[in-house]
């Protein structure tokens, strides 16, 4: 059976339509945080939920170490929150928490004001798969604050519009 061509795979990847994450992360190692389009809930005894990352991301050992981390949903408006933990905002790189304003819930991990909604998490395991590292956590709070998500599809920004 032959591979399929990586970039078919990406192109058709595009295509899908997701969420638009920010987790954080915050203790010893300091507070960091990425932008992910790969979060899934996972269990609802323990509620749970599951993200993705590349093996080489700095926010990994830093999650490790920390063994906590908070996911937060953006709304429909927080493309600049989305951008700025891309490493897409050149002025932010250094401070991209300042695109936003943040609270904390119990891990002391930063959740976003006027985020789609909220997850507190503590590490529960992580599983290697290909060049991505998936992390599970175990969800001990979660708020909802925002109305609309912020969608992420073929390059770009979208909005939900209702049928």
């Amino acid at each position: 059976m032959s591979a399929l061509d990586p970039d078919v795979f990406r192109q058709a990847m595009r295509r899908t339509a997701s969420g638009v994450t920010v987790v954080t992360t915050d203790g010893d190692e300091g507070p960091l945080g990425v932008t992910v389009s790969s979060l899934c809930s996972l269990s609802l005894e323990p509620p749970s939920i599951l993200f993705c990352l590349h093996r080489e991301s700095r926010l990994l050992p830093i999650v490790k170490a920390n063994g906590v981390f908070a996911a937060n949903i953006l709304a429909d408006g927080q493309q600049r929150v989305a951008d700025s933990f891309a490493g897409l905002i050149p002025e932010l790189r250094e401070d991209r928490f300042a695109a936003g304003h943040w609270s904390t819930l119990v891990t002391g991990s930063a959740l976003l004001d006027g985020a789609l909604c909220a997850f507190d998490c503590k590490l529960a395991s992580i599983f290697e798969f290909g060049s991505h590292s998936i992390i599970a956590g175990e969800v001990l709070a979660a708020e909802m604050r925002g109305d609309k998500p912020l969608i992420y599809s073929g390059g770009d920004y979208r909005q939900l519009e209702t049928a």
